[in-house]
């Protein structure tokens, strides 16, 4: 224990030594308006300032000693500088906030985090998928941009430079972001089931074959749904070399679009399967597209309820858009791997949709004659 008070002395003894070198390297008037404190449990405070040094005593309940920075002080070759009033503030899956009183040199940046200025910033105040709050009193001597949040700025806010906000919508109709959202997500959804039945009730046998290729080989769809991209981008541009192939390199990617979303469709309809535990190409189909379907847009509708509230919350709404985002991109890819492995749907021939839910032509049927008795 008389280690650590000596330990303690010499850490103090060693600050007033810095100190009286601060004061005698330069005047006091050379220094720059900084200052520096230096609290012991001894109390005994040493400031340092464009006044010179000080020692007062003070009342320190403290049982540590600490040291507090205030603006940039530099004499000499020492150079202390200061905290968040004498650089600028990032902030990392975090709010980054200048109170009242407050001044930052530099900028302000909040990434995955947003950003609430009552005082005075010298630089510019981003927020990377944040806010950016301007409450009144505030002044931004830079520009103020949000991207992938909201820019509020409070009457008796000032903002020098741009305000720049940059949403994932590019028009919301003067709504709020998360209606809009939320709506778009349950269109998308309703646009599934209807094109979803609508290929059932088409082309019954091509989806349970498509489906049951992307079940049974679907490693095999995931490759080639992948090597499907680039191949189609090379052949068109092959295509339009060629004068005679321009027509077909011009409906190449329009053909090719429609065939991901024809796999898509499939390998939903796949996913809900495996969600009711039916097999593909037995049963309805209204009930695994449904299921399957509605899976997707929670993930969606999830990450951007959650996405409103900042700080860490917003970390996991990232979370749950990239895995809807991964999930679709992933359904995508099978489906379409399985349209091709299946040939459109024509292989394998012992699959039918005659269980789907959607009731085939009835086959004619061929009326048995009566033999017909042999004249004598």
């Amino acid at each position: 224990m008389s280690a650590f008070w000596a330990s303690r002395r010499h850490f103090l003894s060693a600050a007033l030594a810095v100190a009286a070198a601060l004061s005698l390297a330069l005047p006091a008037e050379a220094m720059l308006p900084g200052r520096i404190s230096v609290h012991s449990r001894e109390a005994k405070r040493v400031e340092i300032d464009k006044h010179g040094i000080t020692v007062t005593r003070a009342s320190a309940d403290t049982d540590s000693t600490a040291i507090t920075v205030g603006d940039d002080v530099e004499a000499g070759p020492v150079r202390v500088h200061g905290g968040d009033n004498g650089t600028g503030i990032v902030r990392l899956f975090s709010d980054a906030t200048v109170y009242s009183g407050e001044r930052v040199d530099g900028d302000v940046v909040a990434v995955f985090g947003s950003v609430r200025v009552e005082g005075e910033v010298e630089g510019s105040t981003v927020a990377v998928f944040g806010s950016v709050d301007l409450r009144r009193g505030a002044v931004v001597h830079g520009d103020a941009v949000a991207v992938g949040g909201v820019l509020r700025d409070d009457q008796g806010s000032r903002v020098d430079g741009q305000s720049v906000q940059v949403g994932f919508l590019p028009l919301t109709l003067g709504l709020p972001g998360l209606p809009v959202v939320l709506s778009m997500i349950v269109l998308a959804w309703l646009v599934t089931l209807f094109f979803g039945w609508a290929t059932a009730a088409l082309f019954p046998d091509r989806l349970a074959r498509i489906a049951v290729t992307s079940s049974r080989r679907t490693l095999a769809s995931l490759l080639l749904g992948i090597a499907s991209g680039p191949f189609t981008c090379i052949a068109t541009m092959v295509l339009l070399v060629t004068v005679v192939g321009i027509p077909i390199a011009v409906l190449l990617p329009i053909v090719y679009v429609a065939v991901l979303y024809a796999g898509q469709l499939a390998a939903t309809y796949v996913l809900g399967c495996k969600l009711t535990r039916r097999r593909p190409g037995s049963g309805g189909v209204t009930m695994p597209l449904v299921s399957g379907s509605l899976l997707v847009a929670s993930v969606f509708g999830f990450g951007a309820i959650l996405w409103e509230t900042p700080g860490i919350v917003r970390t996991v709404a990232l979370f749950f858009l990239m895995l809807g985002a991964l999930l679709v991109m992933g359904l995508t890819t099978i489906g379409a791997g399985a349209f091709l492995l299946s040939r459109a749907g024509s292989r394998p021939a012992d699959i039918d949709g005659s269980d789907t839910g959607v009731t085939p032509a009835p086959a004619p049927t061929i009326e048995p004659t009566a033999p017909v008795a042999a004249e004598r």
